[in-house]
């Protein structure tokens, strides 16, 4: 055990410099879920202690939440990867393509704008993370997430199958709105924004668990069925939030800030001024405050790294294509010819002969 303490310590102390608490609780991680593992007392270990005091950024929330639940922390920092590289595959083709997304950024706020990318990264990391909790759970990982009998579902007369398992994503969801919500402690536009986006990454995961079933009986007669609910491939989950991105709705504060009322609420902002107040948005719905700029250059005021340099498709007429990607500016083309040895045979005996191969390629740059 002291060994495991010495070595959390250690990484705490590499890691002092750095201002990226989320990198260093993504680093602790492995190590926090090692202790517990192997010395769990009374629920919470003193390797976990440790380690929660000392990572930065934590509110007093989450940081009581990393010592009574610390193998539940681990399995948010693996929600956190998960959702970070899901953001860059659904996104890759796009002139914002998460980059610098987990690997620069202070836990909080981790876009600057209160953009449409903004809302897709809180939902998704949202998602994630439920995603990776309710995966623990249903695994056995997490000590506070037990099957009890009041979790399993009754059959009805008319349904010829029981149901197995147990609610680990309620469970999953539970805790990822305790942890991920208790950052949002400013009561304005922005954190309104960021719960609303959270609780749309929740649900979509609830939305997509789907039902799965085997069967039981003499001679695969199916005379008895026991029935699942299992949770959707995050791939699943990351493509579902792509659309709603594509879908988000500007929103506006209400009471509007002129009135220095408490902000309570948001609502759709109508394209006409003096149209009165808008609905407010569906819970299935990505919100934001303000429009994206174009990522075309690097400004990180916006969080823009730009597209020079970026690889484009030529024939697509997509986001990936040449003419939105580059911003008008062109693009280069530069041609790579290799040569590989392909229809080999082998001779008796002993020899091997092939034939040359050559493949053109084109790969096509940003100016």
């Amino acid at each position: 055990m002291l060994e495991c303490v010495r070595r959390a310590a250690t990484v705490l102390r590499a890691t002092e410099t750095g201002r990226n608490c989320f990198r260093r609780l993504l680093l602790l991680l492995p190590i926090v879920l090692l202790c517990v593992r192997s010395t769990f007392c009374g629920g919470v270990s003193l390797g976990a202690h440790l380690v929660c005091a000392r990572v930065a950024g934590l509110t007093d929330k989450q940081r009581a939440m990393c010592r009574s639940s610390p193998a539940a922390i681990a399995a948010v920092g693996d929600g956190l990867r998960m959702a970070y590289a899901e953001c860059r595959n659904q996104l890759g083709g796009y002139r914002w393509n998460c980059s610098g997304i987990g690997d620069g950024n202070d836990f909080g706020h981790v876009m600057p704008l209160a953009t449409r990318e903004a809302a897709f990264t809180y939902a998704i990391t949202s998602a994630g993370v439920t995603h990776a909790l309710s995966t623990a759970c249903a695994r056995g990982d997490l000590p506070a997430c037990g099957c009890s009998s009041n979790r399993r579902r009754a059959p009805s007369p008319s349904e010829q199958f029981k149901w197995g398992g147990c609610g680990e994503s309620a469970y999953g969801a539970r805790f990822a709105r305790r942890f991920l919500d208790s950052r949002e402690i400013e009561a304005d536009a922005r954190s309104l924004m960021n719960l609303h986006n959270n609780r749309v990454g929740r649900k979509i995961v609830k939305d997509l668990v789907r039902r799965e079933c085997k069967c039981h009986g003499v001679s695969g007669s199916c005379a008895v069925r026991t029935c699942w609910r299992a949770l959707p491939p995050f791939a699943a989950v990351g493509a579902a939030l792509r659309e709603k991105y594509h879908r988000a709705r500007m929103v506006i504060p209400h009471p509007p800030p002129a009135t220095h009322a408490p902000q309570t609420h948001l609502v759709i902002r109508r394209p006409r001024q003096n149209a009165g107040n808008g609905r407010q948005p569906r819970k299935s719905e990505l919100v934001f405050l303000e429009p994206s700029p174009s990522y075309c250059e690097a400004d990180p005021l916006t969080g823009s790294l730009g597209t020079h340099g970026r690889h484009c498709n030529r024939t697509s007429r997509g986001e990936n294509g040449c003419e939105t990607l580059c911003c008008g500016r062109g693009y280069n083309t530069i041609q790579t010819v290799e040569e590989t040895k392909c229809h080999c045979k082998f001779h008796w005996c002993c020899r091997v002969s092939c034939e040359k191969c050559v493949t053109r390629t084109e790969i096509h740059v940003c100016k």
